[in-house]
Formats: structure tokens, sequence, C-alpha cells
């Protein structure tokens, strides 16, 4: 009943104060987390859990890391639940799953989590920990959930130990180590005809893959990051990744939807026949247009039968056809990446909300399309109905739309158990599609694109945002055993990425992120060695014609790129040495961050028509100044517990000399067609030279070529 009392409501109570006076709390007074426990009668049962396993050695071992044990209640409710009479009928290697779950192997107090974050436990598996406010105890405190089941006793949170922090918790933590075939199949109560329409197109047959056994027996074969790998002046340490996981999220339309918002298709009186024809006749509706058709080859002829793949496969009875209206558009449902929580869903590091919503673009299973995740706020869109809330496939009306608006759908977390193995999955209150509205006015806008959410790996094995970006660079990043904040930084093997290629004497290093560096939301990805070589495929956009730019910073280590697309040289190398004003560029910026704009502020030395002016001129010498919608903080002004912009402790990409946009070229985008970019050094030097792959930017040439209505500074 606790645990029920406990679920998030969604915004029905106030927010709460997390302050208590303190003698309410209860202080553990020197030890270890095995003191602790020997200690505390009132955990003798999970004491017994962990001398089962064998783990009293390791929880009076140095160490710093968060441990969640439960108390008596907590563990006399689990048993009941597990239907163990004691806790001596517990299996000794569920023991010891049971105390790996509830260890992090890094300090964490409660009052540095924000409303949703994520940690990995000892197992490699996710805690997601939630902190809304819609949850209180009987004080009125607010509570913090792990994993929608367990809450963070309030009296008994925040206790150091010699080696770490001891958090009471009121129920055990019990790993989720289902598979989502199995998740979906114990909890679609509320979407009963999605999940038949899953099953009938055989896509809960696609939510099988997580770890790549080949990469468990390979890895062993690659040698560990030594200093003397390193190009530039670099100091950090990276450390091959542990395993190679896959995984995949769902945005699932609950049954409901389609009842009230579908009505004339959809009724609940019907056969569960009728509601799959209701649901593949909309499909039908989303997908028959001769763009579709190109995109995605519909109209290529099939040899065996001499009928266009349209033709054969669009019926009621090939619903396992990856060319089947059906099958299309449940695929497109599916996100080729793990997301077990909102915590990482859209990385909001770094990104100005008073002027732009924080915005990822990410593959799917219907090959050759894009989803838009966006977290909406009041200050850039009015109209929305949830303030910051996450939407998919969202379009506020702008200039550069001819301020046509799509909805998108709004994306809520099941009340119940939504996330396993390999599969999390998430409700929308509307369907969404590749379809016209899609492809014509969401993505006619400039799509900018952080490089750690190109490649599904990243996200599946935790290296995009790993640890906490709020903690500044420190003696952690010259080690393998990581940084205070959690995170590691990386370098993959080749074969480990998919869709790219890269020559044997490229490092490929995937950086922590930190917001005080000067990267776009604090992370990039180096390329580094004395001749490195990397050809990867750009996202998936509609047809037509775009201008490719990429974001870095330039610094003296950096190297010079020759960048191609699909094989063809593009303009000159890029010289990521040289800044927004030097002489071949002409950006005007007083000194390095010098407030540029009367407008950005009172100590402004240029005016706007200045600026302006100057924009054409780096424009034609092939460069954008950096984003007015990204910032980065300053570490020298102290650390933060927010990343919200501060303008007395941030500085604007847009006014900084060493943050730039190179515009690439202008890619005309086919159907049907996946186009690679490459970049190969072409600098001698063998003590310097690492290229930055930080983000890059997709922009229709009918917003920034002539006669469009001008570039998107934001």
């Amino acid at each position: 009943m606790l645990c029920l009392a406990l679920i998030g409501l969604s915004g029905l109570l106030p927010a709460c104060n997390d302050d208590m006076p303190a003698a309410s709390y209860y202080t553990f007074t020197g030890g270890t987390m095995a003191d602790f426990l020997q200690r505390r009668e009132d955990f003798s049962l999970f004491r017994r859990i962990v001398e089962r396993a064998g783990r009293m050695d390791f929880m009076g071992s140095r160490g710093a890391r968060t441990f969640f044990p439960a108390t008596n209640a907590g563990v006399e409710a689990f048993l009941q639940e597990k239907g163990y009479s004691s806790v001596e009928d517990i299996p000794e290697a569920y023991c010891d799953t049971l105390v790996r779950t509830c260890v992090v192997e890094r300090i964490i107090y409660t009052y540095d989590l924000p409303a949703t974050s994520q940690e990995n436990n000892e197992l490699d598996l996710p805690l997601i920990f939630e902190t809304s406010g819609d949850t209180v105890d009987a004080q009125q405190m607010a509570l913090t959930i792990i994993n929608r089941r367990s809450a963070i006793v309030n009296e008994m949170k925040n206790d150091s130990v010699e080696n770490g922090v001891v958090h009471s918790v009121d129920r055990v933590i019990v790993p989720s180590t289902s598979l989502g075939s199995t998740l979906l199949d114990e909890n679609h109560a509320d979407f009963e005809i999605w999940y038949e329409a899953l099953r009938r197109t055989g896509l809960t047959d696609s939510l099988y893959r997580y770890r790549d056994e080949a990469y468990e027996q390979t890895k062993k074969n690659y040698e560990p990051f030594t200093q003397s790998m390193r190009i530039g002046n670099e100091d950090y340490v990276a450390k091959l990744p542990d395993h190679r996981y896959s995984g995949f999220t769902l945005f699932i339309v609950p049954d409901k939807v389609f009842y009230e918002k579908y009505g004339d298709r959809f009724s609940e009186d019907v056969s569960m026949d009728e509601k799959i024809d209701a649901l593949y006749d909309l499909a039908v509706e989303k997908y028959d247009d001769t763009e579709s058709a190109n995109i995605f080859a519909l109209n290529k002829t099939d040899p065996a039968t001499g009928q266009t793949l349209k033709q054969r496969y669009w019926n009621r009875e090939s619903l396992t056809s990856r060319h089947n209206p059906l099958n299309m558009f449940l695929s497109y449902h599916i996100l080729d990446r793990l997301f077990s929580s909102t915590a990482k869903l859209v990385n909001t590091y770094g990104v100005n909300t008073a002027a732009v919503n924080p915005a990822d673009w990410v593959g799917t299973l219907l090959d050759f399309s894009t989803i838009k995740l966006e977290k909406v706020y009041a200050s850039v869109d009015p109209t929305v109905e949830h303030p910051g809330g996450f939407y998919v496939n969202r379009c506020h009306g702008t200039q550069y739309n001819d301020h046509q608006q799509v909805r998108g759908a709004y994306m809520t977390v099941p009340a119940q158990e939504n996330f396993s193995l390999n599969v999390a999955y998430y409700y929308l209150d509307d369907v969404v599609a590749y379809d016209t509205d899609m492809r014509n006015i969401t993505m006619n806008t400039r799509m900018r694109i952080d490089f750690q959410l190109l490649w599904p790996e990243l996200t599946n094995n935790n290296m995009r945002l790993c640890g906490n970006p709020l903690k500044e660079y420190n003696s952690g990043d010259n080690s393998e055993e990581g940084t205070e904040g959690g995170g590691f930084n990386y370098y993959l093997p080749p074969g480990y990425l998919k869709n790219i290629s890269f020559s044997e004497n490229t490092l490929f290093i995937v950086k922590r992120p930190i917001i005080y560096w000067s990267n776009y939301q604090g992370d990039d990805v180096a390329l580094m060695g004395t001749s490195y070589d990397v050809t990867f495929q750009l996202p998936n956009v509609p047809p037509g014609s775009y201008e490719l730019r990429l974001g870095y910073c330039a610094l003296d280590s950096r190297g010079i790129g020759q960048v191609y697309v699909d094989g063809v040289a593009q303009g000159l190398p890029i010289d990521m040495r040289d800044k927004a004003d030097a002489a071949n560029i002409g950006g005007l910026y007083n000194g390095w961050n010098g407030t540029r704009s009367e407008k950005d502020g009172a100590n402004g030395i240029y005016s706007e028509e200045e600026l302006q002016e100057n924009a054409r001129i780096m424009k034609n010498n092939g460069y954008y100044s950096g984003p007015r919608g990204a910032y980065f903080f300053l570490g020298y002004l102290g650390s933060v517990s927010s990343p919200a912009y501060d303008p007395t402790k941030c500085i604007i990409f847009y006014t900084q000399n060493d943050l730039l946009r190179r515009r690439i070229c202008q890619v005309q985008v086919q159907p049907n067609r996946h186009h690679t970019i490459r970049i190969r050094s072409v600098l001698s030097s063998a003590t310097s030279g690492s290229f930055s792959l930080d983000y890059m930017e997709l922009v229709p040439m009918n917003i920034c070529g002539p006669g469009g209505t001008g570039e998107d500074a934001l």
C-alpha cells in the first residue's frame, strides 16, 4: 500500500520543502557501511542479506560509494512479496544480486539530486531517482523514489560514513532483469491495442537484443589507454567500454487515447481484429503519399513478382513486412536506443530555455526517418499545455515555418514499471508519424544535433551524459577509476559503433560532460592520432537541399581536417586553431568573451547593425558565430547546483571568439539514401591535432540560402 501511495501523481500536490530541523534526523557517527549495519538493529535483516552474500568485508572496505539498505520492515515486505519465509530462504546468489543492486560507486547526496536523475549500480543497471514533490511522507516532506518502488526515508538519509554515504529505504530495491518482450507482456493492460499490433507485426521479436557477446570475447584484445596515445594538450585518460549493450525506447498510445481522440474509428465494444484494422487504416493515411513512397522505396519493383513493394505488402496479410504501413507506423514509435528514464531523454545542459527549447533529433526503427524529442517551455512557446514537459514532434510557429504550429504528442511516464534490461516505454497522448507535417513543417528548421547523440551505442552504454556534468574537471579525469562525479572518458575500438569506420591509428574519444567546458552541452567527441580518418552517416532528414555546418571550440591544440560529403572534398580544410576574429574569418569580438551587442548588455561596443553586417562577412568567409541559445558556466565563479542560465556566471556562445560554426557545403539529400561525412587529418605535426566533433547543424536552404528568411541565430 505504501508503494502505491508513493507512485507519482503528476502534479496533484505542490512541491515541498526538503529541509528539516537537524534534531529530526538520525545521524550515524563514525565507522563504515559495515559498521552502520552491525550497530543498527533496525537493519538486522538486511545485514543478514549482506552476510549471506559474502559482502560484509566489501561494505567495510575503503571507497567512495552510496548504499541504499532497506529497513527491517522493508525486508519483511520483500520476503512476503517473493514468498520467502525468512532471509535464510533467499539463495545466496540472489542475496549478492540484491546487495549489488543497492550500491552505486560514487557518493550521492539527496540535496544534489534534480527532479529526475539516473545512476548505474554495481550490476550496471539503472537506478532512477524521482523527487518531484508529488509524493510526500507523514510530515509533508518530499520523498525521493527509486525505480518507482522504494522511498528514501527522510529521517535516515545522507548519513555520512567513512567510505561513502548511506540512504535508508523503506523497501528492498529489486533489479529489473527482464527483457523487453516480457516487460510488455506483463504490463500492457493500458495498451492492449498497441500490444496486439506489436505482436501481429512481429516487432516484439525485435526487442530481444541486449548484450553483444562477441564484444565480451574481443575486448580483452585491445590495449589499455595510455598517456602516450594522446595528441595535443589533453591530459585525461580514457577507458575501453565495459560492454556493448543494445536497447530500445517505445512510445505507446494507450487505448483510452484511441477511444477519446479517434472515437469515429475505435470503440471498446468491437473485436480486437476490428481495432487492428482501424489502426491499419490510420497508418495507411499517414504514409499514403508520393514523398513517403520515395523515401521508403515503396515504388521499387520486386523482381520475384513484378509488383511494387507497396502493391505487394500494403495489405492486412503482410503485417510482418518492414514495408507494410502498420509495421512502418509502429516502427516509427520505437527509438533505436534505451532511455530508462526522462533524466537523459533530452540533454538540457547549456541551453538557454528563455530563448530556445532543448531538442534532440534521434533515429527510429523506421529506416530513413528521424523523430524530435523536445522539452517545451512557456518562455519559448506560450501555447504549450504542459510547460516544462516532454513532447514528440512538436513545432511552435516562427518566421522560419510561416508561423505554422504542430502540436505533436505529449509524453508521460506510466504509473507501473516501465523499463527493463533493454526496453523502456512511455505514453503519448496522440500518435506521431514521419508524415508530411513532420517532414515539411517540424523539420523545416535549423536542426542542431549533438555528436554524442548520433550513435545509439553511446546512450545504450551510459557514455552520453555519464556522471554528473556539474562536477568540474578533476584528478579523476586522469584515471580509469572515473571522476568524483561518476563519469568516465571512453575510447572506442573499431566496430563498436554502427555506421562508422575509422583508420587503425585513429583514437575515437568520447568525453564525459562538464558544463564548465566551452563545448555545446559540455561534451564532445575527439578524433586523435597523427593521421585520423573517420567516415560516418549523416542523420536522416527529408529529401531536399540543406546547409551542413560543424560547430566547435577553437583551441591551439586542435588539428586541421579535410571534410568530405559522399566522398567529395568540400572546400578548404577546417583549421580548428583559428578563432572567429582571425583575419580569414573576420568576426567582430570585444576580446575573447566581450559582450558584442547593446542588446546583450550594457557593455556592448558594437551596434546591432554592425553585427548584422559582420554576420554577412563571416558567412561569405564560410563561418557563423556561436549560437545565442547555448552557454557554458565559468568555473572560477563558483560551483552551481542548477544548470539554469545565470548571466552573472555564464557565457553565451555568441559572444565568445573561440566558439563558432563552419559552413561545410550544401547537401542535396536524396530519398532512400544514407549520406556520409568523412573527416581526414591534414596536419603534419605529430604533437598536436585533435579534431572536435561537438555538434552539427542541418539547415534547409529555404531558411539560410538566397532568398531565404534569414539565419536562425539561436
